[in-house]
Formats: structure tokens, C-alpha cells, sequence
């Protein structure tokens, strides 16, 4: 068991029964916001005007940052603030993307990134089911 899990685990106070959910959530949203950062970077080294690319991969990476770091908190947090982060995150990582979908045939990166956002967006609106249930 990594070092996270054990910290899930061993919180003596745990909001709800979704351990394992915002485990894998915060997982999912702290490397999305890496490999969206890190193909923004690389998009700044491509001969093609990238800018939109670009904007959406750091709204991304941004957005998902801050869940990452709010699911962090296993603890009781203002569920309705959470679960608008959660469909914030979501809607941020489809439109990358769809974005980065649209180079992914000339640049590795970049689908690299919309599989990363994909996975992500996924994550987070499973996250919100578990909030809601």
C-alpha cells in the first residue's frame, strides 16, 4: 500500500465511505494536471500556432490541481463547493480534450494529454456520483 493509501486510511475522521473513489480521483486529477502542464510546455515548442491548445491545457491543468489538492482532504468539506469543483474539473479536462484530439495525429503529446483528461474527466464524474449517493 503507498504512503496516500495508508493516509486515506489511517484519517480518523473520513467524510464518507468514498475512500476509494477519491483515492483514485486524486490520483487521476494530480497526474492530469502534470501531463497537461507538460504538454502545454511542449506545445510551445511546436512550428504550429498551438495557442488554443495551450490555454485549455493550463485551464486543465490549473482545475485539476485544485481538486487534486481538495480531494486530498478526506475530511468533511462543504459537499455542494466540492461536487461544482468536481463538474468544473470535468467540463476543463473534456474540452482539452477534445482539443488535443485534434493534433493527437501529428503530436504524440497531445494524446497523450487527451487520454490523461479523458481518464480524468471520468474520475471526477464518478467522484461526483459518490457525492451524491
Amino acid at each position: 500500500m503507498d504512503r496516500l493509501a495508508r493516509m486515506f486510511d489511517t484519517h480518523p475522521e473520513p467524510a464518507s465511505d468514498a475512500g476509494e473513489q477519491a483515492l483514485k480521483a486524486v490520483r487521476e486529477t494530480a497526474e492530469c494536471s502534470l501531463v497537461c502542464t507538460t504538454c502545454a510546455d511542449a506545445c510551445l515548442a511546436e512550428a504550429a500556432d498551438m495557442a488554443d491548445c495551450i490555454r485549455l491545457c493550463l485551464d486543465a491543468a490549473d482545475m485539476t490541481a485544485v481538486v487534486a489538492q481538495m480531494l486530498a482532504r478526506p475530511g468533511h468539506q462543504d459537499r455542494e463547493t466540492l461536487q461544482r469543483a468536481l463538474e468544473a474539473c470535468s467540463r476543463a479536462c473534456q474540452a482539452c480534450a477534445e482539443e488535443c484530439e485534434r493534433h493527437a495525429d501529428r503530436m504524440e503529446h497531445c494524446g497523450i494529454c487527451a487520454e490523461s483528461c479523458r481518464a480524468c474527466a471520468d474520475a471526477c464524474d464518478r467522484m461526483t456520483g459518490a457525492l451524491v449517493a
